[in-house]
């Protein structure tokens, strides 16, 4: 070996790598100047100090040096690579992939070891950066897959923000999306500690920093929210420092909302407002995906002329309603509304007068009615109001009210002319008189119709509180 030691060192001197020869009793006895540059050390403070290297290399590598070196020194390697964690003198990490080598004494013992190393942390970091991308995009896939698979708005929406402030680890996410005034930005979900609060206050395009990304379609990152003017205070919560990233929910040049995300200071960086960007666009897919499916349920369901419920969902619903009436051991009331003059109106005015009247017979019912009673067109000219919780006794001061209602209220035609409003109305109560949805349906019906041949402008409500048919008339 110390025939060997020139020429080990002159050509070590020619590696571009960290060269060092090892005796293990000694320590190192030689380092070029490779070794010198990459763990900044002078010859001095390596040389000759046996346990010099076991204190460069990290605990989390230590165990694996260790085994390596130990199979080297009992003959079952002579070859051995590892890639291990080590520290520089400025105390930063580098890692190192290390090359070893036996190195025998003149009668062939392993006294030693010979070692290349190099500093690969450049390498392992691009590569740890394609892997976090790829992970990130398989995410990002599973994510949309999630998103536009739920059609139900309000868990769609909840579950933007869900994953929005998961991937990205933030503190709190919300959505906001753009009113049909395309000025007010609503918060629609919101997942943190201050949801709550959030959730309570509305902004306008161009007020805040969700305000300024809708109103210019900029995504942004604040690093400190205390030095940016564009950060307002959400009323209710801490005025800490927090680092925020914010970007715009867009289909083309259609913004309708954006995506904040809030964090600790200087938390965020740019790789992760590109992250969240891409999360946006996904969740402007979900939305539109989601506005799109709730508006064919609402066209499913909702007459085309007037915006009241149509036959299909009366029947179906009304159904629901008495069914949760029997559960529940509670009344519930029907309306039927018949349009007295629409007849006349078609043949005098024409169709559109016509249209004009129905419309506005459904804005008088739906205005003058409770939030917990719903308004469905039963037929050409006829109306239904379910009233859940209306006992027979109350019906009839109800159907006196919504009559008085028409009577108050008038049509104003294109043309100029004023229609008056009147109308026949029907009614009858479960349990009181009937036990079913058939046997409601048409004794309502059926009072309707005799309020109608017997004059019109009028209401007749069956009712059996006495064991016997009553007819009662306004």
């Amino acid at each position: 070996m110390s025939g060997e030691k020139p020429d080990y060192e002159r050509l070590s001197e020619l590696s571009m790598d960290a060269c060092f020869r090892l005796v293990f009793d000694q320590g190192l006895t030689h380092v070029n100047g490779g070794f010198l540059d990459m763990t900044g050390y002078s010859k001095t403070e390596v040389l000759h100090r046996p346990k010099f290297i076991e204190q460069l290399i990290q605990p989390s590598s230590l165990k694996e040096y260790l085994a390596t070196v130990e199979s080297l020194k009992t003959g079952v390697e002579e070859i051995a690579s590892l890639v291990i964690r080590m520290a520089h003198r400025e105390g930063r990490t580098l890692w190192v992939e290390l090359f070893l080598i036996v190195a025998p004494d003149e009668e062939g013992h392993v006294i030693g070891m010979d070692g290349h190393a190099r500093d690969v942390s450049q390498h392992l970091q691009v590569a740890d950066l394609l892997s976090r991308r790829t992970r990130e995009q398989a995410m990002l896939l599973q994510v949309q897959r999630e998103l536009l698979a739920q059609l139900e708005q309000p868990r769609s929406l909840e579950l933007i923000v869900e994953k929005a402030r998961d991937l990205l680890n933030a503190s709190d996410c919300t959505l906001y999306l753009l009113a049909e005034d395309n000025l007010t930005l609503t918060p629609v979900a919101s997942s943190g500690e201050f949801a709550e609060q959030i959730m309570a206050m509305t902004l306008q395009v161009g007020e805040g920093l969700t305000g300024w990304v809708v109103e210019h379609g900029l995504p942004q990152r604040i690093d400190h929210a205390l030095e940016d003017p564009r950060a307002m205070q959400v009323g209710g919560t801490p005025e800490d420092d927090e680092s925020m990233l914010c970007a715009p929910l867009q289909i083309g040049e259609r913004i309708s909302g954006a995506l904040m995300l809030g964090g600790m200071p200087g938390q965020f960086n740019d790789d992760d407002l590109d992250m969240l960007v891409a999360l946006a666009q996904v969740a402007s897919l979900a939305v539109a995906n989601t506005q799109l499916f709730s508006e064919i349920q609402r066209m499913a369901m909702v007459d085309g002329l007037t915006g009241a419920y149509n036959r299909n969902f009366f029947n179906s619903q009304l159904a629901n309603e008495i069914n949760r009436a029997k559960r529940l051991n509670y009344p519930l009331g029907l309306l039927i509304v018949d349009v007295d003059d629409l007849k006349m109106v078609n043949d005098r005015y024409g169709h559109l007068a016509g249209d004009e009247l129905l419309k506005g017979v459904v804005k008088v019912l739906q205005r003058s009615i409770r939030e917990t009673d719903w308004v469905a067109r039963y037929g050409g000219d006829e109306f239904s109001v379910v009233l859940p919780g209306c006992s027979p006794s109350e019906l009839l001061s109800i159907g006196e009210k919504l009559q008085q209602a028409m009577r108050d209220s008038s049509i104003k035609l294109t043309n100029g002319r004023t229609l008056a409003i009147k109308v026949s109305i029907g009614g009858a109560a479960y349990p009181d008189f009937v036990d079913d949805v058939d046997a409601l349906v048409r004794e309502a019906d059926k009072a309707e119709l005799e309020a109608k041949q017997t004059g019109g402008d009028k209401i007749i409500v069956r009712s059996n509180g006495k064991d016997q048919t009553v007819i009662q008339q306004s």
